[in-house]
């Protein structure tokens, strides 16, 4: 059921606004007259704003306009994931709990969402199957924990472990835009710099060396050439860049773009190191939270390798899966067949299934992977500041010497 969002007058020409989880329109209105109150507008989150006109009145009804909305942001997922929690654990029932949990939501298109699968639950369905409706934003790894806890009658405790493998990615995300957010700053600013040095102050300058007769320097030759193109042409140069980023954009989207950019992932020397811990990290974890949480292996190794997302990857996982599925090889032994997985992982995964523990054994592997990514952040980070000041300061530095070699052949021609 969606939600409506309602603006209605009272008997003394007083505005009331608010919101009403209903089947249809009609039986918002309904609502409002039993309350005393005269409709202006009703407004449903899945659709765009429904005025009450005299077209309408007479019996003619307008189209709505539907919008298409595509996934959720993994802070809202996890809130709600962390929420429903707390009310299972209360013993609140799901109806009662997704009631409370939807005015509390401020994504509107959220709202909408749980409110559909509130209806379809209290319409006799299972919680999973009517997540399951909505892909975009409740992922298969989702809706089978959901689904395992239904059946196992333990809904609150896997919600628990959802929300704290959310709350754990969301945090690895966090660090990995952490760590490059001064290099980025660093980059656009000392970028800004030299433009307005290029277009300003340069060409100021250069104006005086015009005006001798001796020969320039070449640095100073260049750099004039390059001032003039900039000053003179900048709206190619615009054009040409954004052609440029476009067309970068445009491969990576193509299949042979992403076959590219998932080899360079693979292969390119500190990054690839960084990468495949992320990945690998991610795929521990989040095989561990389905195995804890009672999902069959066959199921989580389906789902576990699309948190990887890099094809060549995918490809050796996907022979993983033959191996443990249809050869009947040990979990330990297939990961100890692809080269992405550090040594240490596969002899953990199989002391884990010695001792039937390889669930809790995959989530340490996974914090310990998470805890390698945020020493190889640091190290990275602290290697990329001094290459971009020496980068920047070499740019500087070229602009310095262009500019004061001239002046320094005018004074000994002065002397």
């Amino acid at each position: 059921m969606p939600i409506y969002h309602y603006q209605a007058f009272d008997s003394e020409g007083t505005l009331h606004k608010g919101t009403k989880d209903a089947a249809s329109e009609s039986e918002v209105r309904q609502f409002l007259r039993t309350k005393g109150l005269f409709p202006k507008e009703i407004r449903s989150s899945r659709f765009t704003s429904v005025k009450l006109t005299g077209d309408e009145k007479l019996g003619k009804k307008k189209l709505p306009k539907f919008s298409f909305r595509k996934g959720i942001s993994g802070k809202v997922l996890t809130q709600f994931t962390r929420q429903l929690e707390v009310l299972l654990d209360a013993t609140i029932p799901y109806d009662k709990a997704f009631q409370l949990i939807i005015p509390q939501t401020e994504d509107s298109g959220f709202q909408s969402i749980l409110s559909d699968v509130r209806g379809r639950v209290m319409e006799g369905g299972s919680l999973a199957g009517a997540m399951e409706m909505h892909p975009d934003v409740f992922p298969n790894m989702y809706v089978s924990m959901v689904r395992s806890g239904e059946n196992a009658g333990n809904l609150g405790t896997i919600m628990n472990r959802l929300a704290d493998y959310y709350e754990a990615q969301e945090r690895l995300r966090s660090k990995i835009k952490g760590a490059l957010i001064y290099p980025t700053f660093m980059m656009v600013f000392g970028l800004a710099v030299v433009v307005f040095m290029v277009t300003t102050i340069v060409p100021k300058i250069t104006r005086i060396f015009e005006r001798q007769e001796a020969a320039l320097p070449a640095p100073t030759r260049i750099l004039m050439g390059i001032s003039d193109f900039v000053v003179n042409h900048w709206f190619l140069l615009m054009l040409a860049t954004f052609a440029i980023v476009i067309g970068i954009t445009t491969f990576f989207r193509s299949k042979r773009g992403r076959e590219w950019k998932d080899k360079i992932e693979l292969k390119l020397p500190l990054l690839s190191r960084l990468r495949i811990k992320v990945m690998v990290a991610r795929y521990c974890q989040t095989l561990g939270t389905l195995l804890k949480s009672g999902v069959d292996l066959k199921t989580s190794l389906e789902i576990s390798k699309h948190v990887v997302v890099n094809k060549l990857f995918i490809y050796k996982l996907d022979q993983l899966i033959i191996d443990v599925n249809n050869k009947g090889i040990p979990l330990s032994a297939a990961m100890a067949r692809i080269d992405y997985f550090p040594e240490y992982v596969g002899h953990v995964v199989s002391i884990g299934e010695e001792a039937a523990r390889v669930d809790e054994l995959l989530e340490k592997v996974a914090g310990r992977m998470q805890e390698e990514v945020s020493t190889l952040l640091e190290a990275l980070t602290s290697l990329l500041q001094p290459v971009l000041i020496l980068v920047l300061g070499g740019i500087v530095g070229f602009i310095a010497l262009a500019v004061l070699l001239p002046m320094l052949n005018m004074s000994q021609i002065l002397q």
